[in-house]
Protein backbone atom coordinates (compact mmCIF):
# COMPACT_ATOMS: atom_id res chain seq x y z
CA UNK A 1 0.00 0.00 0.00
CA UNK A 2 1.38 3.18 -0.73
CA UNK A 3 1.53 5.43 2.03
CA UNK A 4 0.73 9.21 1.80
CA UNK A 5 1.50 11.73 4.35
CA UNK A 6 0.54 15.88 3.54
CA UNK A 7 2.34 19.36 4.32
CA UNK A 8 1.54 22.86 4.04
CA UNK A 9 4.71 23.50 2.74
CA UNK A 10 7.31 21.18 0.97
CA UNK A 11 10.87 22.28 0.74
CA UNK A 12 13.25 20.53 -1.60
CA UNK A 13 16.51 21.35 -0.58
CA UNK A 14 18.30 20.51 2.78
CA UNK A 15 20.83 23.60 2.96
CA UNK A 16 21.02 26.79 4.33
CA UNK A 17 18.13 28.34 2.24
CA UNK A 18 15.81 25.38 3.17
CA UNK A 19 16.79 24.75 6.43
CA UNK A 20 16.38 28.25 7.65
CA UNK A 21 13.22 28.48 5.73
CA UNK A 22 11.93 25.46 7.56
CA UNK A 23 12.52 27.71 10.77
CA UNK A 24 10.60 30.62 9.87
CA UNK A 25 7.72 28.74 8.38
CA UNK A 26 7.49 26.46 11.73
CA UNK A 27 7.82 29.78 13.38
CA UNK A 28 4.40 30.75 11.68
CA UNK A 29 2.51 27.34 12.85
CA UNK A 30 2.49 25.78 9.29
CA UNK A 31 3.54 22.08 8.79
CA UNK A 32 6.69 21.94 6.63
CA UNK A 33 8.46 19.11 4.49
CA UNK A 34 11.87 19.02 4.08
CA UNK A 35 13.29 16.74 0.91
CA UNK A 36 17.29 16.46 -0.21
CA UNK A 37 18.21 14.03 -2.85
CA UNK A 38 21.13 13.62 -0.30
CA UNK A 39 21.96 14.13 3.09
CA UNK A 40 21.81 17.47 5.26
CA UNK A 41 24.06 19.82 3.60
CA UNK A 42 25.46 17.31 1.44
CA UNK A 43 25.69 20.25 -1.10
CA UNK A 44 27.62 23.85 -0.99
CA UNK A 45 26.27 24.02 2.82
CA UNK A 46 28.50 21.54 3.63
CA UNK A 47 31.24 23.69 3.55
CA UNK A 48 33.77 22.46 6.43
CA UNK A 49 34.25 26.19 7.65
CA UNK A 50 32.49 29.42 6.91
CA UNK A 51 32.64 33.21 7.94
CA UNK A 52 29.63 35.66 8.64
CA UNK A 53 31.71 38.52 7.49
CA UNK A 54 29.85 41.69 7.08
CA UNK A 55 32.89 43.35 4.80
CA UNK A 56 33.44 41.45 1.72
CA UNK A 57 35.27 41.96 -1.36
CA UNK A 58 38.39 43.26 -2.07
CA UNK A 59 38.12 46.47 -0.23
CA UNK A 60 36.03 45.60 2.76
CA UNK A 61 32.85 46.73 1.44
CA UNK A 62 30.11 46.35 4.33
CA UNK A 63 26.89 43.99 2.79
CA UNK A 64 23.95 44.47 1.91
CA UNK A 65 21.58 44.69 5.01
CA UNK A 66 24.52 44.42 6.99
CA UNK A 67 23.08 44.70 10.24
CA UNK A 68 19.50 42.89 9.99
CA UNK A 69 21.35 39.62 8.30
CA UNK A 70 23.94 39.68 11.30
CA UNK A 71 21.37 39.96 14.09
CA UNK A 72 19.29 37.04 12.48
CA UNK A 73 21.92 34.58 11.74
CA UNK A 74 23.63 35.45 15.06
CA UNK A 75 20.51 34.71 17.11
CA UNK A 76 20.10 31.76 15.35
CA UNK A 77 23.43 30.32 15.63
CA UNK A 78 22.89 30.84 19.06
CA UNK A 79 19.93 29.04 20.04
CA UNK A 80 20.98 26.28 18.04
CA UNK A 81 24.41 26.04 20.00
CA UNK A 82 22.24 26.14 22.90
CA UNK A 83 20.69 23.06 22.67
CA UNK A 84 24.18 21.21 20.76
CA UNK A 85 26.64 20.08 23.25
CA UNK A 86 29.58 20.28 20.96
CA UNK A 87 30.75 23.41 20.04
CA UNK A 88 30.63 24.63 16.41
CA UNK A 89 30.79 27.90 16.07
CA UNK A 90 32.23 31.06 17.97
CA UNK A 91 33.19 35.02 17.70
CA UNK A 92 36.13 34.97 16.10
CA UNK A 93 36.76 38.49 14.84
CA UNK A 94 37.73 38.62 11.18
CA UNK A 95 41.05 39.96 10.71
CA UNK A 96 41.57 41.77 6.51
CA UNK A 97 45.00 43.37 6.13
CA UNK A 98 45.08 44.65 2.61
CA UNK A 99 48.38 43.18 0.59
CA UNK A 100 48.85 46.41 -1.65
CA UNK A 101 49.07 50.01 -1.39
CA UNK A 102 45.63 50.30 -3.65
CA UNK A 103 44.00 48.04 -1.64
CA UNK A 104 44.95 49.58 1.56
CA UNK A 105 43.77 52.93 -0.16
CA UNK A 106 40.72 52.08 -1.18
CA UNK A 107 40.03 49.60 2.08
CA UNK A 108 40.39 52.70 3.92
CA UNK A 109 38.35 55.27 2.11
CA UNK A 110 35.45 52.08 2.74
CA UNK A 111 36.14 52.12 6.07
CA UNK A 112 35.94 56.05 6.77
CA UNK A 113 32.90 56.72 4.44
CA UNK A 114 30.94 53.49 5.66
CA UNK A 115 28.42 53.92 8.46
CA UNK A 116 29.14 51.10 10.10
CA UNK A 117 27.65 49.62 13.68
CA UNK A 118 29.56 50.99 17.15
CA UNK A 119 32.26 48.35 17.60
CA UNK A 120 31.71 46.61 14.10
CA UNK A 121 34.68 47.66 12.07
CA UNK A 122 38.06 49.41 13.32
CA UNK A 123 40.82 50.15 10.89
CA UNK A 124 44.85 49.20 12.17
CA UNK A 125 47.56 50.96 10.74
CA UNK A 126 50.54 48.24 9.56
CA UNK A 127 52.30 48.40 12.74
CA UNK A 128 49.26 47.90 14.35
CA UNK A 129 47.97 45.53 12.10
CA UNK A 130 51.96 43.70 13.03
CA UNK A 131 51.05 43.85 16.34
CA UNK A 132 48.18 41.53 16.12
CA UNK A 133 50.04 39.44 13.77
CA UNK A 134 54.19 40.17 12.84
CA UNK A 135 53.82 36.99 10.30
CA UNK A 136 50.69 38.31 8.41
CA UNK A 137 51.89 39.74 5.16
CA UNK A 138 50.48 43.79 4.86
CA UNK A 139 51.19 47.11 3.47
CA UNK A 140 49.58 50.35 4.87
CA UNK A 141 47.00 48.34 7.32
CA UNK A 142 43.92 46.84 6.97
CA UNK A 143 40.75 46.44 9.05
CA UNK A 144 39.51 44.52 12.04
CA UNK A 145 35.67 42.93 12.49
CA UNK A 146 35.54 41.99 16.19
CA UNK A 147 32.16 40.70 15.56
CA UNK A 148 33.00 38.49 12.29
CA UNK A 149 32.08 34.74 13.20
CA UNK A 150 33.16 31.36 12.18
CA UNK A 151 31.03 28.59 11.82
CA UNK A 152 30.85 24.77 10.90
CA UNK A 153 27.92 25.04 9.08
CA UNK A 154 27.46 21.29 8.25
CA UNK A 155 26.98 21.07 11.91
CA UNK A 156 24.73 24.14 12.63
CA UNK A 157 22.35 22.87 9.93
CA UNK A 158 22.28 19.19 11.25
CA UNK A 159 22.08 20.28 14.42
CA UNK A 160 19.27 22.82 13.69
CA UNK A 161 17.24 20.42 11.92
CA UNK A 162 17.39 17.82 14.68
CA UNK A 163 16.14 20.34 16.56
CA UNK A 164 13.27 21.38 14.49
CA UNK A 165 12.41 17.60 13.99
CA UNK A 166 11.11 17.89 17.63
CA UNK A 167 8.93 20.57 16.62
CA UNK A 168 7.20 18.60 13.81
CA UNK A 169 9.34 19.26 11.13
CA UNK A 170 9.67 16.33 8.35
CA UNK A 171 12.73 15.60 7.04
CA UNK A 172 13.35 13.46 3.87
CA UNK A 173 17.04 12.66 2.77
CA UNK A 174 18.90 10.68 0.13
CA UNK A 175 15.31 10.43 -1.60
CA UNK A 176 14.76 10.51 -5.48
CA UNK A 177 11.51 12.01 -5.86
CA UNK A 178 8.99 13.43 -8.93
CA UNK A 179 6.52 16.19 -8.98
CA UNK A 180 2.78 16.32 -10.61
CA UNK A 181 1.27 19.31 -9.83
CA UNK A 182 -2.61 19.02 -9.07
CA UNK A 183 -6.00 20.50 -9.09
CA UNK A 184 -5.03 22.06 -5.60
CA UNK A 185 -1.18 21.34 -5.68
CA UNK A 186 1.57 19.06 -5.85
CA UNK A 187 1.92 15.37 -5.21
CA UNK A 188 5.51 14.29 -4.77
CA UNK A 189 6.25 10.69 -5.49
CA UNK A 190 9.49 9.42 -3.77
CA UNK A 191 11.34 6.52 -4.62
CA UNK A 192 10.65 4.27 -1.83
CA UNK A 193 6.91 4.16 -3.19
CA UNK A 194 5.39 6.72 -0.61
CA UNK A 195 3.93 10.16 -1.77
CA UNK A 196 3.70 13.53 -0.36
CA UNK A 197 1.01 15.95 -0.63
CA UNK A 198 1.87 19.28 -0.75
CA UNK A 199 -0.41 22.73 -1.56
CA UNK A 200 2.65 24.51 -1.84
CA UNK A 201 6.57 23.55 -3.35
CA UNK A 202 9.65 25.67 -2.75
CA UNK A 203 12.75 25.30 -4.26
CA UNK A 204 15.80 25.65 -2.06
CA UNK A 205 18.37 23.52 -4.26
CA UNK A 206 20.56 25.90 -5.06
CA UNK A 207 22.98 24.95 -8.31
CA UNK A 208 20.58 22.17 -8.75
CA UNK A 209 17.85 24.75 -9.78
CA UNK A 210 19.52 25.92 -12.96
CA UNK A 211 18.94 22.52 -14.62
CA UNK A 212 15.16 22.58 -13.38
CA UNK A 213 12.57 22.84 -16.10
CA UNK A 214 10.32 25.19 -13.56
CA UNK A 215 13.37 27.59 -13.15
CA UNK A 216 15.01 27.81 -16.69
CA UNK A 217 14.47 31.21 -17.45
CA UNK A 218 16.16 32.37 -14.16
CA UNK A 219 19.63 33.95 -14.91
CA UNK A 220 21.52 31.74 -12.27
CA UNK A 221 25.39 30.96 -12.56
CA UNK A 222 26.89 28.00 -11.17
CA UNK A 223 29.84 28.84 -9.22
CA UNK A 224 33.05 26.01 -7.69
CA UNK A 225 34.35 27.42 -4.08
CA UNK A 226 36.99 24.40 -3.56
CA UNK A 227 38.73 24.22 0.05
CA UNK A 228 41.69 22.71 1.89
CA UNK A 229 41.96 21.61 5.70
CA UNK A 230 45.52 21.66 7.28
CA UNK A 231 47.11 20.40 10.87
CA UNK A 232 49.51 22.76 12.06
CA UNK A 233 52.93 20.98 14.09
CA UNK A 234 52.15 23.19 16.76
CA UNK A 235 49.27 25.31 18.23
CA UNK A 236 48.22 28.05 16.10
CA UNK A 237 48.99 31.77 17.38
CA UNK A 238 45.90 33.52 16.10
CA UNK A 239 42.74 32.70 17.31
CA UNK A 240 40.92 35.14 14.45
CA UNK A 241 39.63 34.44 11.33
CA UNK A 242 41.86 35.94 8.24
CA UNK A 243 39.86 37.70 5.06
CA UNK A 244 42.83 38.19 1.95
CA UNK A 245 42.68 36.40 -1.40
CA UNK A 246 40.09 34.04 0.09
CA UNK A 247 40.32 33.18 4.50
CA UNK A 248 41.75 31.67 6.90
CA UNK A 249 39.52 29.37 9.62
CA UNK A 250 39.43 27.41 13.13
CA UNK A 251 37.85 26.43 15.60
CA UNK A 252 40.43 24.19 16.58
CA UNK A 253 43.92 24.15 18.10
CA UNK A 254 45.91 23.66 15.33
CA UNK A 255 43.79 22.39 12.56
CA UNK A 256 42.25 25.11 9.73
CA UNK A 257 40.69 25.25 6.64
CA UNK A 258 41.56 27.96 3.80
CA UNK A 259 39.26 28.81 1.16
CA UNK A 260 37.94 29.42 -1.33
CA UNK A 261 38.45 28.98 -5.34
CA UNK A 262 35.74 30.71 -7.59
CA UNK A 263 35.41 28.70 -10.31
CA UNK A 264 32.83 29.58 -13.20
CA UNK A 265 34.19 27.13 -15.74
CA UNK A 266 34.71 23.66 -14.32
CA UNK A 267 34.48 20.27 -15.50
CA UNK A 268 33.39 17.98 -12.38
CA UNK A 269 32.60 18.61 -8.76
CA UNK A 270 35.12 17.21 -6.88
CA UNK A 271 38.05 18.95 -5.23
CA UNK A 272 41.06 18.62 -7.48
CA UNK A 273 44.86 19.61 -7.61
CA UNK A 274 44.70 22.81 -9.01
CA UNK A 275 42.61 24.36 -6.84
CA UNK A 276 44.58 22.62 -3.63
CA UNK A 277 47.80 24.89 -6.20
CA UNK A 278 46.00 27.92 -6.05
CA UNK A 279 44.47 27.75 -2.64
CA UNK A 280 48.05 27.15 -1.18
CA UNK A 281 49.38 30.03 -3.67
CA UNK A 282 47.24 32.39 -2.25
CA UNK A 283 47.61 31.75 0.84
CA UNK A 284 51.59 31.70 1.35
CA UNK A 285 51.33 35.00 -0.07
CA UNK A 286 49.26 35.97 3.00
CA UNK A 287 50.46 33.85 5.55
CA UNK A 288 53.68 32.41 4.31
CA UNK A 289 55.18 30.78 7.78
CA UNK A 290 51.82 28.73 8.26
CA UNK A 291 51.60 27.38 5.43
CA UNK A 292 55.03 25.98 5.73
CA UNK A 293 54.39 24.98 9.02
CA UNK A 294 51.39 22.56 8.18
CA UNK A 295 50.55 19.47 6.52
CA UNK A 296 47.33 18.95 4.08
CA UNK A 297 44.46 16.71 5.82
CA UNK A 298 41.70 17.22 3.40
CA UNK A 299 39.94 18.65 0.63
CA UNK A 300 36.36 19.52 -0.18
CA UNK A 301 34.33 21.11 -3.01
CA UNK A 302 31.02 22.44 -3.62
CA UNK A 303 29.06 24.25 -6.30
CA UNK A 304 27.09 27.36 -5.56
CA UNK A 305 24.34 29.46 -7.21
CA UNK A 306 24.93 32.86 -7.84
CA UNK A 307 22.95 36.01 -10.01
CA UNK A 308 24.96 38.45 -12.30
CA UNK A 309 24.25 40.90 -9.49
CA UNK A 310 25.16 38.91 -6.68
CA UNK A 311 21.56 39.53 -5.16
CA UNK A 312 19.36 36.32 -4.11
CA UNK A 313 16.24 35.26 -5.58
CA UNK A 314 12.49 35.13 -3.79
CA UNK A 315 9.45 34.78 -5.03
CA UNK A 316 6.79 33.07 -6.95
CA UNK A 317 6.84 31.52 -10.21
CA UNK A 318 5.15 33.78 -12.86
CA UNK A 319 2.62 30.87 -14.06
CA UNK A 320 1.77 28.68 -10.93
CA UNK A 321 0.84 30.31 -7.84
CA UNK A 322 1.86 27.63 -5.82
CA UNK A 323 5.72 27.04 -6.26
CA UNK A 324 8.43 29.37 -5.05
CA UNK A 325 12.32 29.71 -4.93
CA UNK A 326 14.81 31.27 -2.98
CA UNK A 327 18.04 30.45 -4.42
CA UNK A 328 21.32 32.19 -5.26
CA UNK A 329 22.78 32.77 -2.08
CA UNK A 330 26.32 32.36 -3.37
CA UNK A 331 29.40 32.76 -1.03
CA UNK A 332 27.32 34.68 1.56
CA UNK A 333 24.89 32.22 2.66
CA UNK A 334 25.34 31.98 5.55
CA UNK A 335 24.99 35.83 6.46
CA UNK A 336 22.24 35.88 4.12
CA UNK A 337 20.45 32.87 5.37
CA UNK A 338 18.48 33.38 7.94
CA UNK A 339 17.26 36.73 7.65
CA UNK A 340 15.94 36.11 4.12
CA UNK A 341 14.25 33.39 5.48
CA UNK A 342 12.04 35.42 7.22
CA UNK A 343 11.67 37.90 4.48
CA UNK A 344 10.41 34.78 2.46
CA UNK A 345 8.32 33.38 5.08
CA UNK A 346 6.36 36.08 5.55
CA UNK A 347 5.90 36.40 1.63
CA UNK A 348 4.50 32.83 1.69
CA UNK A 349 2.22 33.38 5.10
CA UNK A 350 1.29 37.04 5.06
CA UNK A 351 2.01 37.66 0.85
CA UNK A 352 4.61 40.80 2.72
CA UNK A 353 6.48 42.52 0.15
CA UNK A 354 9.98 41.13 -0.94
CA UNK A 355 12.51 44.46 -1.57
CA UNK A 356 13.23 44.71 -5.18
CA UNK A 357 16.87 43.73 -5.32
CA UNK A 358 16.24 40.48 -3.83
CA UNK A 359 12.63 39.67 -6.01
CA UNK A 360 12.07 37.29 -9.13
CA UNK A 361 9.99 40.34 -10.24
CA UNK A 362 13.69 41.61 -11.31
CA UNK A 363 13.71 38.60 -14.13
Amino acid sequence: MTNFSSADFCILGAGLAGISLADALLRNGVSVCVIDVGEIASGASGTPLGLVNPATGRYGTKTWLAEECYHSIYSSLKETQAQTPAIFFRKSGVLRPALDEKIASKMKENYKSTNWPENWCQWLDEKEMYEVNKELSCVDGGIWLPVGLTVNISAYLKNKARILMQHEAKFITNAEYEITNKKHGFEISLSDGSKIQSANIIYTAGFDSIKNKYWDFLPLIAVKGQMATFKKTSPLEFDYAISALGYIASLSESEFVIGSTYEHNFEHRNPDKNGLEYLTKRMSRVYPSLIEASTLTGQWAGVRASTPNRKPILGQHPENKNLFIFTGLGSKGLLYSAYLSEIMGNYLIDSAEVPDEISIERF
